[in-house]
């Protein structure tokens, strides 16, 4: 693994001269909490709600691409930490129940995916039970809690209610969002799956617009959000770059949108801040400078010695001239 997008855009010289040629542009949002903290657990209740978007926006989007294909298809990942073969035990006995308890795993994993997948396609046909998409996506995220009316009421401890009660006040404010509606969605667009220029992927593209979501109640535009979608901005256009110039397919069977805008969507104020690049990165000569440097440093931090790096250097930063310009043997 290569450096992602989050340890790049805390490097100081990454820092330095992005705040120095493009300040932090936006203000944060002035709205009441709509959605206040109750789940202890903000990983397991941001990813959850992840998914849940995305099984949303299959419902309101007429062309939907997912790079990762877990959406239409079961999340590959999701039992991998499940082992069903080999066993550390030596006495056959001791092999045998592990194996067997390891099968019941499997078993009950596969269980839990046919229903999150049966729900998943029924709210998308009928968009009606908000529970059955719920449900699903806490099933994608790894938790297994049956939420869904048709086998009965929840049987949940204190922490599982809470989870699933915010689900629903978030996904309730989330269907009131017009802006995040469009013609066409990229789910979890993926940028630079090799990892040789710059690895991560955003949350969601709307037509023209990368959507980054956020479920803290501190509604500041931070500035490292300001740095992560902007290195996704060039990270889209490289994307676009060098599918046109048939270099390499970049980790994606699809060519992403033109970008014009970016924004954070503050899921607990139901708030969308956005970003017009078009307007905000120029001169845009000064942009293409930065654009290479950030290139030119993505590069050489994640350089890989089997890799021939002539054709996307090229491509991505001889054209232009910046200052500072280091060779590989700098690093």
């Amino acid at each position: 693994m290569g450096m992602g997008v989050t340890e790049f855009i805390g490097q100081y010289e990454i820092k330095k001269r992005i705040k120095t040629d493009f300040p932090n542009p936006g203000s944060g949002i002035e709205a009441n909490i709509r959605v206040s903290h109750e789940a202890y657990n903000h990983a397991l209740l941001g990813q959850a709600f992840d998914y849940l978007i995305r099984i949303w926006l299959e419902t309101k989007c007429e062309t939907i691409h997912d790079p990762h294909k877990t959406i239409s298809n079961f999340p590959t990942d999701w039992l991998s930490s499940v082992s069903y073969s080999g066993s550390s035990y030596n006495d056959t006995n001791d092999f045998n129940e592990n194996y067997f308890r390891k099968s019941q795993e499997k078993e009950k994993y596969k269980k839990s995916y046919r229903r999150a997948r049966k729900k998943h396609q029924l709210f998308i046909k009928t968009g009606l039970n908000v529970n059955d998409a719920i449900d699903a996506s806490l099933v994608y995220s790894g938790l297994d809690y049956d939420v869904g009316f048709d086998n009965g009421p929840l049987h949940a401890n204190s922490f599982e209610k809470d989870i699933v009660t915010e689900l629903q006040d978030l996904f309730h404010v989330l269907r009131e969002q017009k802006t995040l509606i469009g013609g066409s969605v990229v789910i979890s667009p993926v940028f630079g799956r090799r990892s040789f220029i710059l690895e991560g992927h955003g949350d969601f593209i709307i037509d023209d617009m990368l959507v980054d979501v956020k479920v803290t109640e501190n509604p500041r535009f931070k500035p490292r959000y300001w740095r992560q979608l902007l290195t996704y901005y060039i990270l889209n256009q490289n994307h676009r770059e060098i599918r046109q110039a048939g270099i390499d397919d970049y980790g994606s069977d699809v060519t992403y949108p033109d970008l014009s805008k970016v924004g954070i969507y503050y899921a607990r104020f139901g708030e969308l801040q956005i970003i017009d690049m078009k307007k905000y990165l120029k001169p845009l000569d000064k942009y293409d400078k930065l654009r290479a440097f950030i290139n030119d440093r993505a590069m050489k931090l994640n350089h890989d010695k089997r890799r021939n790096y002539k054709k996307y250097y090229e491509l991505l930063t001889e054209p232009y001239d910046f200052e500072d310009q280091k060779t590989f043997d700098d690093f």
